[in-house]
């Protein structure tokens, strides 16, 4: 392993300094956008929900050193840098399966999530699962609310019944704030970059996918 095409960390640094830089002020602009109420209150949350997990995806890339990272790299970021107890595993893989994907491709998420559907979930108990998206900077930015009993859809439903067992709950400036707050800092991830030959490895891999020489 190398960090070419750097020609010293010292570069390499001063890079990564700038590359992030020029990052966040995009990543703050557009969810400033996003959140920033139209003349009936309502926000954006989709996208400034999107944005937000494209950008942690950005940033485990970077640390694992893949253009595509898996959510496995995400969850080892998020244990290492951001450091809340919302992000467990299976918050994340929630937050993956449940709404990033759905956001990807289907411009919204499923009214009622089953995990059933996911190997993600496997040999779990099985939760039909709703959603909530707001605009709080309150924690937990993640959470997984699992009801005693079956619920049915009120709203936004068909002329069936739909019923659901839990509900994930998604407060996208916490959300924001953590993803910002995991680069910067004592135990930010700039700093780390700092201090470890093996991230320095994995963040020139990365560029290299990014930036082809």
């Amino acid at each position: 392993m190398s960090i070419a095409p750097f020609r010293s960390d010292k570069q390499l640094l001063k890079f990564a300094e700038r590359f992030l830089r020029n990052r966040l002020e995009t990543f703050r602009k557009d969810i400033d956008i996003c959140m920033t109420p139209n003349s009936r209150g309502e926000h954006a949350y989709f996208p400034a929900l999107f944005i937000c997990i494209a950008f942690a995806d950005l940033l485990s890339g970077l640390h694992a050193g893949k253009v595509w990272p898996r959510p496995e790299d995400f969850k080892r970021y998020a244990a290492k840098f951001i450091r809340h107890p919302e992000y467990t595993p299976d918050n994340v893989n929630m937050l993956r399966e449940c709404l990033r994907h759905k956001v990807a491709h289907l411009a919204y998420p499923y009214a009622v999530f089953d995990t059933a559907t996911s190997k993600e979930f496997k040999g779990q108990q099985r939760h039909l699962v709703t959603w909530t998206i707001n605009a709080s900077d309150r924690r937990p930015a993640i959470e997984l609310v699992k009801y005693p009993s079956t619920r049915e859809l009120t709203r936004d439903r068909p002329p069936w019944r739909v019923p659901y067992d839990a509900r994930i709950k998604v407060r996208v400036r916490r959300f924001h704030m953590d993803i910002i707050k995991s680069i910067r800092g004592p135990c930010g991830y700039l700093k780390h970059l700092e201090s470890d030959a093996a991230a320095r490895e994995n963040f020139a891999a990365f560029m290299k996918g990014y930036y082809p020489p």
